[in-house]
């Protein structure tokens, strides 16, 4: 069953030079449970083509459906982490997660039900009472995530969620995100920059053209699951599809 479909999508700006081609026929399909990332260089439409399955931009050409839904305003069941996390700096971990609870209209009981198993899954469950500012980047993004999962969505929208991070902190971030994904199978499309962070996490390593962003390639990563990065990245079927995504790229 496909979770997220791109029909000829297609997305042009106005601006003062003329029309931007921003998005130029893109055709693409996640299936339920799939988790399916994003690469190329930066400007080629890859957040664009987020924002669109997102609802936060509408085509000018072509569709993007939700679970067969055509997608005219953010969809319920679609969690969203960006590289902001966005956590509100007056609630404290707790609150910050609980805020969709809240939203939702779910009885105060169950909230902090919710709230303690959410926090126990991503490791926070003793930093309920501290504040965002109190917390390291990678904490953050923790809680970021813990606040996503209160929806329960059915498809994640990641937009280099990771990105700001040092380069320790994001692979283990990454790491604990994959692990918790291969519990959950939840649909994932994650744009990002890095190769190796694609081939880590992924089903499916789409590489999009400098824009107007196009699909140039998809490649299909069928290393075995559950994933240790410190052993794959020894394995020749590792390097092999890490050379082929680079050189469609044309960074290799």
């Amino acid at each position: 069953m496909s979770a997220v479909e791109f029909d000829g999508v297609s997305l042009s700006y106005r601006t003062r030079a003329g029309r931007r081609l921003a998005l130029d026929d893109v055709d693409l399909t996640v299936d339920s449970g799939q988790f399916v990332a994003l690469v190329g260089p930066s400007g080629c439409g890859k957040s664009t083509l987020l924002k669109t399955a997102a609802g936060l931009v509408t085509p000018t050409g072509g569709s993007v459906r939700l679970g067969g839904q055509t997608v005219t305003a953010p969809p319920v069941g679609v969690g969203m982490l960006f590289q902001n996390d966005a956590l509100l700096p007056w609630r404290s971990v707790g609150e910050n997660v609980r805020l969709p609870l809240q939203i939702a209209g779910l009885p105060g009981g169950e909230q902090t039900e919710r709230v303690d198993a959410l926090l126990a899954r991503v490791g926070l469950s003793d930093f309920a009472d501290y504040l965002p500012t109190q917390l390291s980047g990678g904490m953050r993004k923790r809680v970021a995530l813990a606040r996503t999962l209160a929806s329960d969505p059915t498809v994640f929208l990641m937009d280099e969620p990771f990105g700001p991070l040092d380069a320790l902190t994001r692979r283990e971030i990454g790491a604990d995100f994959l692990r918790l994904w291969e519990q959950l199978r939840t649909t994932v499309l994650f744009v990002t920059h890095d190769v190796d962070e694609a081939l880590l996490l992924a089903d499916r390593v789409v590489v999009m053209s400098p824009g107007p962003g196009r699909i140039l390639e998809e490649f299909t990563v069928s290393l075995e699951r559950p994933r240790d990065p410190r052993e794959l990245r020894f394995t020749p079927e590792y390097h092999d599809l890490y050379d082929a995504v680079s050189d469609t790229l044309g960074v290799a």
